[in-house]
């Protein structure tokens, strides 16, 4: 079978769908050694995703951009990419980060990742153009894919509410990290130290991924840091900024609040990012909707024990493994904390022996199953 696979996240740094994607395109190519793979961008590829990818006899990289507009990659998917996927011929088009370009070649079957359901749940806090862009596109992908691929049975539930009529009937579930990058790491006192040093922490430290955007909520989890540094603890933010207005500024500069406490460090280099979800105390996610909950499994694959916010897919994923927190009551959450932290040893063994049910190589050969089994059926 020919793939063809929409790779512009790989075009970009290391972040959570981009580390996806080559995960699903090693273990697709290992585990079916007779489908050629096609890699598709506007762009070259980030050299963090060249230097992971396992570039196999059976994956070919096509980048092939606009004359025009190169870098813009919205206007290759719009413009570009149904010229290139009509000169090759898949059998397949997967789309791993939810949109299919309107009026695709109808013989060609397609393969749509949903990560969340954030544009439905949770519009409002998205941009003006982004609720557009959404509306029009995701709702199209949804509605027309041959295949849906979601990340949780959270994601799963809200596309059957949302979505009782569309073309794929069955709904695959499943998603993994790359548990060969992130993973229960060594650091030294030297490396402790050094980073420690670097981002102005504590010891005692706590730490959040993801973008700074406004429906993670981190609003909330500033408000707790004026009682938990008196305990000791620092905030590390890893995360470059997204949309929206999230107020952070205006809690920053309020009045003797523990500035000095609190580090955005942006962009972190994944080799780095493992080292630091090691050392960290606790990662902490105040985040009011999550589709999946990436990091959350990323930290507990490396050690660092977890507390969520008890909603969304990051119940499915902590529960059991961590702590989620049911109110928004602010004792209840530094209990969450110390709790975890005072009991991190267990909690870690907790964590590991949650990942073992996101395995990647059984996802991806259940996946596999699952687009043979519909392809014949559809046929």
């Amino acid at each position: 079978m020919k793939l063809a696979i929409d790779c512009r996240a790989l075009r970009k740094g290391p972040s959570g769908i981009s580390n996806f994607l080559v995960t699903t395109i090693n273990n697709l190519a290992i585990c079916k050694p007779t489908w050629q793979l096609y890699l598709l961008s506007n762009e070259n590829f980030h050299e963090e995703h060249l230097n992971g990818l396992i570039l196999r006899d059976n994956i070919k990289i096509i980048i092939c951009p606009l004359k025009v507009f190169r870098g813009i990659a919205f206007i290759w998917l719009l413009f570009k990419i149904k010229k290139v996927i009509r000169d090759l011929k898949p059998d397949l088009y997967w789309s791993p980060a939810f949109l299919l370009p309107p009026f695709f070649p109808k013989s060609v079957k397609t393969l749509v990742t949903i990560h969340d359901m954030v544009y439905k749940e949770y519009k409002e806090t998205m941009s003006g153009i982004g609720k557009i862009y959404s509306k029009i596109l995701f709702d199209y992908s949804i509605k027309n894919a041959d295949f849906l691929w979601a990340n949780s049975y959270y994601t799963k539930t809200l596309i059957d509410k949302y979505f009782p009529i569309r073309k794929s009937k069955n709904i695959f579930v499943g998603f993994f990290i790359d548990t060969n990058l992130f993973r229960s790491t060594e650091v030294s006192n030297k490396e402790k130290l050094n980073l420690l040093e670097k981002y102005n922490l504590t010891e005692k430290f706590i730490l959040f991924v993801g973008t700074i955007e406004p429906r993670k909520n981190l609003s909330f989890l500033l408000s707790l840091m004026p009682h938990l540094v008196t305990e000791g603890y620092s905030l590390l933010i890893i995360g470059v900024k997204g949309w929206g207005k999230t107020n952070i500024e205006a809690i920053l500069n309020e009045k003797e609040y523990p500035r000095k406490n609190i580090y955005f460090a942006g962009f972190v280099p994944t080799e780095e990012l493992v080292k630091i979800y090691s050392i960290a105390s606790v990662y902490v996610s105040t985040s009011l909707n999550e589709g999946f909950g990436m990091p959350q499994l990323e930290a507990m694959a490396c050690g660092c024990p977890v507390v969520s916010a008890y909603n969304s897919a990051m119940i499915e994923v902590v529960e059991g493994a961590g702590e989620t927190v049911k109110s928004w009551q602010i004792k209840d959450w530094l209990q969450a904390i110390n709790i975890v932290v005072s009991k991190s040893e267990y909690y870690k063994h907790l964590g590991f022996n949650k990942i073992k049910s996101y395995n990647e190589n059984s996802i991806i050969n259940n996946l596999i199953n699952f687009i043979d089994t519909n392809r014949m059926l559809n046929e």
